[in-house]
């Protein structure tokens, strides 16, 4: 670890570290009171590829999705009655979100699967037109689809629509129109309900994961028996990842169920090289094992003594936990190993419990972390950056003060202050203020040292 010594004009002498070992890393998660139960919970679910964004819901004190934002490194409410599965590179979310029936003149609300830019929801096609959307008002199991997965460039939106009329789950995929400046949605996926044999099961086909260019779809099916199996479809062919027999054939050679939990799943990387996921072997999810294939294997390679994998990169490392809720793990090579035997980050209220997405390099990582209340532990989101030279981190060194930090380019600084200074690492003075915040876009990207009315803040541009 290196360090410097800035100097400064009616700053205090301060001593700045500048990380380089890679083994250090920065977890980010919401404040919270422990006391009253106030915050923001639930879990990340998906990470941009660039590591700039996270996404995910709340869904304990009710639904409401969240963004985390690399460049504030800051938790930010989206909106009430709504999830955000996965996010892209721009900052352009998807998932689902609950909107008024036109026409209805009893206030009712309908689920919509749809995108979330630049504070504001648009709906995504769907196999019902406005008017039947009566049919989904009322209960989260009436959900009339929703969108799981974004590409980096947010040309492709992979989800799940539902068909109420006989209640089944079916595969989506909207492609952009850039003519139209609209989704359009190109395939719904039928087709594969019938070779699945899930004429007579409840669900059908649950989308989790997407490759990049929209030809690998992965989650899981059910089979007509209703037992669960983790799957993919590539280029329009489905493939049951779970195991090779019928579960049924399983339970009459074990008597053990092969159903997969409702957090079971197959996942795929970007670049729809590796895919990864975990199973359980009966329905009270015990016998949990993580799994991982490529499309050049017969079988799936089995992760056995319960440690779960949920996500992986496009380098082939897969994370997710040691065991169910246990510890954020990943699995490298054959070997599982705890992130905390890897990195190290400050874990005063909270422990990095599961991983569930990831950038596409795997530097940027989320999850959930478990902290502690009067009630017992509960969920919160958690976002890990193991990037030493990530240039958006924030980074700041608290003073008692205003609070600074680095968003597109400027300086923000929270509340009313004097005199603000901005130097760089050679105590050359950059930037001057005496209100509001700072705009340092013309500067190279760095460290610099904010001094407001005589505090010092360390921020990373």
């Amino acid at each position: 670890m290196k360090k410097f010594l800035l100097s400064v004009a009616l700053c205090a002498v301060m001593g700045t570290s500048i990380a380089q070992d890679l083994k250090e890393a920065k977890l980010y998660y919401p404040q919270f009171d422990a006391d009253y139960m106030e915050g923001i919970f639930g879990t990340v679910y998906g990470v941009s590829a660039n590591g700039e964004y996270a996404v995910g819901y709340d869904d304990f004190l009710g639904t409401c999705a969240f963004m985390w934002t690399r460049s504030t490194g800051k938790f930010e409410e989206i909106d009430l009655a709504s999830m955000l599965m996965d996010v892209a590179d721009d900052g352009t979310a998807v998932g689902n979100y609950w909107v008024e029936i036109p026409g209805n003149d009893d206030g009712a609300v309908a689920s919509r699967p749809g995108y979330y830019k630049d504070g504001v929801w648009k709906s995504l096609p769907i196999l019902r037109n406005e008017a039947e959307l009566t049919q989904g008002v009322g209960d989260a199991d009436d959900m009339n689809g929703c969108a799981m997965a974004i590409s980096a460039d947010k040309k492709f939106i992979a989800g799940y629509i539902t068909d109420t009329y006989i209640y089944k789950l079916y595969p989506a995929l909207w492609q952009w129109n850039e003519e139209n400046q609209e989704y359009d949605l190109i395939k719904t996926f039928e087709n594969i309900q019938e070779n699945i044999d899930a004429l007579d099961c409840p669900y059908g086909w649950v989308v989790k994961d997407m490759s990049d260019d929209g030809s690998i779809i992965t989650g899981f099916s059910e089979w007509g028996s209703g037992a669960r199996s983790a799957a993919v479809i590539i280029n329009d062919e489905e493939k049951r990842l779970t195991c090779l027999k019928d579960p049924m054939e399983v339970y009459e050679e074990t008597g053990e169920e092969q159903w997969l939990d409702a957090e079971g799943y197959a996942t795929v990387s970007d670049n729809g090289m590796y895919f990864a996921g975990y199973y359980a072997a009966s329905a009270n999810q015990t016998g949990l094992a993580g799994f991982t294939w490529t499309q050049d294997k017969e079988s799936v390679a089995f992760v056995d003594g319960g440690q779960v994998l949920t996500t992986v990169d496009n380098n082939g490392v897969a994370y997710g936990s040691m065991s169910l809720m246990g510890a954020a793990s990943m699995y490298k090579d054959g070997v599982m190993t705890a992130l905390s035997d890897l990195y190290t980050w400050d874990t005063a209220d909270a422990s990095f419990s599961t991983i569930f997405a990831n950038s596409a390099d795997g530097k940027v990582l989320g999850g959930i972390a478990m902290v502690s209340f009067s009630m017992g532990a509960i969920n919160i989101p958690a976002v890990l950056d193991t990037d030493p030279n990530a240039t958006h981190a924030i980074d700041a060194i608290e003073g008692e003060g205003n609070n600074v930090y680095m968003a597109s380019g400027w300086a923000f600084i929270e509340g009313n202050y004097n005199n603000a200074r901005v130097y760089n690492v050679q105590g050359a003075l950059v930037a001057e203020a005496t209100h509001g915040n700072i705009d340092l876009n013309n500067l190279p990207a760095g460290i610099y040292v904010v001094c407001v009315d005589g505090t010092a803040h360390k921020v990373v541009k």
